[in-house]
């Protein structure tokens, strides 16, 4: 998991830096061009030909065929912006036997990092490292566009003749040697006895040169690009709580509305178990003692665990409890093992680590009644929410998955019945064949399939179950990867939904898609955008957006706990949630989606439990 870390972090530097170059990059200073002459001890009989502030598109071509003409050597210093917008001008001048150095990156601005910048242009543009490196001349008294007045000042053997190509016209050259006829022009390191400044420039100077070239040409096209992800993702993001605020009323509106008949079936209850010694007597000891009028049955499949559940269990000696043994094979296999085992109809799936209220079976498995009903979805809790973490966790089961199951319950496209509770007709589950191997997220799948085979798919609120949640990030990184690598794979396997003239094809793998896909995979670009505006683009607005934004989202998350039923002093960790919890879910979603492209299976697993469930659901 650090790796994938590491690796998010990386990507999103490197898009900061990418913005923050080009920034730095086109913001070139004006500076005046001009010429001097310097004092500085040269090897008599020589003149050092040094010209600054290029390459220059229009001048530097024409000094260049001056000096070949002639058959002279000069030294150019040139700045790295213009480098990166000119690399075939330098390769010339080195191909020609000439100097290259640096003055910095951007005109008139000679930094120790703007230096290094430069060097590493000059490195991608010709292959070569410069160790000559000086400022452009920054000395007004001895400006000279008069090239008979620099001649005689050149005409002291001390003295080093400076020029700036922006002014700097071919014919300076000429005249600048028929007026020093007896002089030998060459390179600045030459006339002054220098070490050669130049070397093979080396690979990762190379590559670093030409990455702040394509940051410099293509940083236009990649705000653009970024502005138009930022748009994408805020109208999104405001789409979704608007159908929060909507969609999730109207469907607890309808609930209140709409008479539910009376219905109390008997049930059979199964609870796959894989290593839920901590959780596992609480779960099978609420359901036993649920106050369902009619008779309730548990089933508890014991898949291969090595912590004692089965015996667990069995000590327990409650009337209606069968446990049975397999070896590992999935959760799955363990769920088939159950249904089949199963004496009743109405059929309650329910994980190991959760925990019943008394009602919750009776509530569950009422809205059965209406023969179109085909399955049902119970309200999730979690348990151990006392914890920054666990707080975070409850945030999002009530203003995420709980919220969402309200507005696809008014859209009637449910993708996903959770795994700790929901009742199923057995006849809707043999209609489509049992429980799936094809997905991790064998719910999500088991859903899915019975929505297109014409079952109305509903969400019972009141049948509340109280999960444990993972304690770490470890746990709850593998758990969220699970999770959102079978929702991939379910989503995939029936994609052929969406040419069908279904709801789930036509709301619910779209929604999927928008807002737990494209929506988490888009929204890191808006953080890196949002401090790129703030900090480096002297948009400070950008950073009032995100705020309101972010008021917007903390708002829809107070109503979420509210339609639940639940209190608001959890509220104040939604921010902070927002700004580090959900980097988690990034992580989870890219790296989910690359494993399901590649089809790399997963296995069941389990999170380390404390057996905290029991406790909240008192």
């Amino acid at each position: 998991m650090r790796a994938h870390w590491v690796s998010l972090l990386l990507g999103l530097g490197l898009l900061m830096g990418a913005l923050s170059f080009h920034a730095y990059a086109t913001s070139l200073p004006d500076e005046p061009a001009r010429a001097d002459v310097t004092a500085e001890p040269v090897v008599r009989g020589t003149v050092a030909l040094v010209l600054h502030g290029g390459p220059h598109p229009r001048w530097t071509p024409r000094v260049l065929d001056a000096l070949a003409e002639r058959g002279l050597r000069a030294t150019f210093f040139v700045v790295g912006a213009q480098v990166n917008e000119h690399p075939d001008l330098v390769r010339r001048m080195v191909e020609e036997g000439h100097e290259v150095g640096v003055s910095g990156f951007r005109t008139g601005e000679a930094t120790t990092l703007g230096t290094a910048f430069a060097r590493n242009a000059v490195a991608a543009a010709a292959n070569v490292h410069t160790g000559l490196g000086e400022p452009d001349p920054d000395t007004p008294d001895l400006h000279h566009y008069d090239t008979k007045a620099i001649a005689d000042a050149a005409n002291d053997p001390d003295h080093v003749i400076r020029l700036h190509e922006a002014s700097t016209t071919p014919g300076v050259i000429g005249l600048l040697a028929d007026e020093l006829p007896d002089r030998r022009f060459t390179t600045l390191t030459t006339a002054t006895g220098r070490s050669a400044a130049m070397t093979d420039a080396g690979f990762g100077a190379r590559v670093t040169g030409a990455a702040q070239a394509w940051a410099q040409h293509h940083g236009d096209e990649l705000a653009t690009l970024l502005n138009v992800i930022c748009a994408i993702v805020a109208v999104f993001a405001m789409l979704r709580t608007l159908m929060q605020l909507g969609l999730a009323h109207t469907a607890r509106r309808l609930h209140r509305v709409i008479e539910v008949k009376p219905h109390a079936p008997p049930v059979s209850v199964v609870v796959p178990a894989y290593n839920e010694a901590a959780n596992i007597a609480a779960a099978v000891r609420s359901i036993a003692d649920s106050e369902h009028p009619a008779e309730v049955e548990v089933v508890v499949v014991d898949d291969g665990s090595t912590d004692g559940t089965a015996e667990v269990v069995e000590a327990l000696g409650l009337p209606g409890v069968r446990v049975v043994r397999q070896p590992n094979r999935g959760k799955f296999a363990a769920l088939n093992a159950g249904i089949a085992l199963a004496r009743h109809d109405a059929l309650v799936l329910v994980d190991g680590d959760t925990v019943f209220e008394p009602d919750t079976v009776s509530k569950v498995v009422r809205p059965l009644g209406d023969t179109g009903v085909g399955a049902v979805s119970g309200n999730v809790k979690v348990a151990n929410r006392n914890g920054l973490l666990g707080r975070w966790q409850h945030l999002e089961y009530c203003a995420g998955s709980n919220l969402d199951r309200q507005i696809l319950n008014a859209l009637e496209c449910i993708p996903t019945i959770p795994g700790a509770i929901g009742a199923f007709r057995r006849e809707a589950v043999d209609e489509v064949g049992g429980i799936s191997a094809d997905t991790l997220a064998e719910d999500t799948d088991l859903t899915m399939a019975i929505t297109r085979a014409g079952w109305r798919v509903v969400y019972e609120p009141a049948a509340r179950a109280w999960t444990e949640v993972p304690t770490g990030v470890r746990g709850l990184y593998k758990q969220r990867y699970r999770w959102s690598y079978g929702t991939s794979q379910s989503m995939w396997k029936h994609r052929r939904a969406l040419r069908e003239d279904g709801r789930m094809g036509r709301f619910g793998l779209l929604y999927l898609l928008v807002f737990h896909v494209v929506l988490p995979v888009l929204a890191p670009v808006l953080d890196v955008y949002v401090l790129y505006g703030a900090f480096v683009a002297d948009a400070p607005w950008a950073l009032v957006i995100w705020t309101a934004f972010l008021a917007v989202q903390t708002a829809s998350a107070g109503y979420a706990l509210r339609l639940d039923g639940e209190s608001l002093k959890s509220l104040w960790a939604y921010p902070l949630q927002q700004l580090v919890y959900r980097q988690l879910t990034y992580i989870v979603v890219v790296q989910s989606l690359v494993k399901a492209l590649h089809g790399t299976p997963l296995k069941w697993q389990t999170a380390r439990r404390s057996g905290l469930a029991e406790v909240a659901a008192r």
